[in-house]
């Protein structure tokens, strides 16, 4: 698999599937401490910084021992905590942080070793479906601390935001991109770790002519691809090319075209205020009535509706994917 198509790839669906800004968080933690997380629809990676966690999950009963240097990412809607012990009372996060200070400051100098820092980022996406990224991530990825330390690069990612965040920099023009960085280097972990036939669209990304294809569709959503020029582009022949897509990526190229351009115009519609002819234009359709038309099909509202309930706030309500 090379790297540059992995992160290329990846950083386009992560950038063309997310609704907002990422943001970071880090906190020092003095024992006995708890922290439950909501289930909200936003993906979530912790780092154990210093010492100890150990994590549980709503849906599952058997707790996770964390320590320093592990990563876990969290899929969107996973209800979780972190505790410094099994029996440590849990309670809702911002009222076990709003403490925290006051604890901090009344921590005797000898007893400063026994605090925990974690560092949390939470990434807000589109509703699970829009994209097979979404749809099959596993409910929890652990990386450990020997995985995360055996890839230099996650590392000093890891030792830079930390850095970053205890300088107070955390809304500055550096960290929401290492934030961005972070998901992408968690996730590539996560992949190679995995069995070569694992299939699903994440396999795709080790097939060299698929990843070609997929870094085609995602740089030129406009153009009018065909099964056809993907395949001479990935240099295979038209049917080698489409069994092979749809084993991996699990459907045709010319569904998946369609569907890279649902969630492009799902993001233009929430950052910019732009006419629906403007917006067709930039993702392959000839009118904006053509691009209203497949994006009901797909989002399950008009464009509009999108548009308004995404800036309030409120659920989208994605519908079922459909090709566009």
């Amino acid at each position: 698999m090379s790297d540059a198509a992995f992160e290329e790839v990846l950083s386009d669906v992560l950038a063309g599937t997310r609704r907002g800004a990422a943001t970071l968080a880090g906190a020092e933690l003095v024992p006995p401490w708890g922290l439950e997380m909501d289930p909200h629809a936003a993906v979530a990676v912790h780092v154990v910084l210093r010492g100890r966690a150990w994590l549980r999950l709503a849906a599952r009963g058997e707790p996770v021992a964390l320590v320093s240097g592990d990563v876990v990412l969290l899929r969107a809607g996973v209800a979780h905590s972190l505790a410094d012990a099994l029996d440590s009372r849990v309670t809702p996060y911002r009222d076990a942080l709003a403490a925290m200070p006051a604890r901090l400051a009344a921590l005797p100098a000898a007893r400063a070793h026994e605090t925990t820092r974690v560092l949390c980022a939470k990434y807000m996406f589109q509703e699970p479906g829009v994209h097979p990224l979404l749809s099959l991530l596993p409910p929890l990825i652990h990386v450990p601390r020997g995985d995360a330390d055996a890839r230099p690069q996650l590392r000093l990612l890891i030792e830079l935001l930390g850095h970053e965040l205890a300088g107070g920099r955390g809304a500055g023009f550096v960290v929401p991109r290492l934030v961005d960085s972070l998901l992408v280097f968690v996730l590539r972990a996560w992949l190679e770790a995995q069995p070569l036939d694992v299939g699903g669209w994440f396999c795709a990304l080790r097939d060299p002519a698929i990843v070609t294809a997929l870094s085609l569709i995602h740089g030129r959503p406009e153009a009018p691809w065909s099964v056809e020029s993907l395949a001479r582009r990935a240099g295979q022949s038209r049917a080698t090319f489409a069994r092979r897509f749809v084993e991996l990526v699990g459907e045709t190229p010319i569904a998946y075209v369609r569907r890279w351009r649902m969630c492009l115009a799902a993001k233009l519609l929430c950052e910019r205020d732009a006419s629906l002819d403007e917006l067709a234009a930039r993702v392959g359709y000839e009118t904006g009535a053509a691009l209203s038309k497949a994006f009901r099909r797909v989002h399950g509202v008009a464009p509009g509706r999108y548009r308004e309930r995404a800036a309030s706030g409120e659920p989208t309500r994605a519908a079922s994917p459909q090709a566009g």
